[in-house]
């Protein structure tokens, strides 16, 4: 639920520093930096980017979304098909050892995909989980609003 920012009586409206999208993007700069990831993208169900960094890749915005709906669908089609409920992730693997990873998890009351391209030799899942659970976190906290 949206709140008017102009009224003086109610304390609890979020200031411009804590907003969801913004805490999210903060921690994924910082796994950027850290150089374990070339970039992270989170994404709606309905294609929508929640919150996204590049960093130095090539991989743009564009390309994550193709790439997390085309995971999606599969997983959607699996689902209805064959009543599977196990997945949760996928890796791509290209010729240089770069991975790319599609991760879905419910958060904001919908599923989120979230992609992630993975330098060689670099490990990613201890992030991505710590990551994850930071997200369900703030959407927990959002929710109250």
């Amino acid at each position: 639920m949206l709140k008017i920012a102009d009224q003086k009586t109610d304390k609890n409206i979020p200031s411009q520093d804590i907003v969801p999208q913004r805490q999210i993007e903060v921690e994924l700069a910082q796994i950027v930096n850290l150089g374990n990831l070339e970039c992270v993208y989170l994404f709606s169900a309905d294609g929508l980017l929640i919150s996204g960094v590049q960093g130095r890749s090539d991989f743009t915005q564009d390309n994550a979304l193709e790439v997390a709906y085309s995971v999606y669908d599969g997983f959607e089609f699996l689902r209805d098909t064959d009543g599977f409920a196990g997945g949760m992730e996928v890796l791509l693997f290209d010729r240089s050892r770069r991975k790319i990873g599609v991760r879905i998890f419910k958060a904001f009351d919908q599923d989120v995909m979230m992609v992630l391209v993975i330098p060689p030799g670099r490990r990613y899942r201890f992030l991505t989980n710590r990551l994850i659970g930071l997200i369900k976190q703030i959407s927990k906290q959002s929710l109250k609003y």
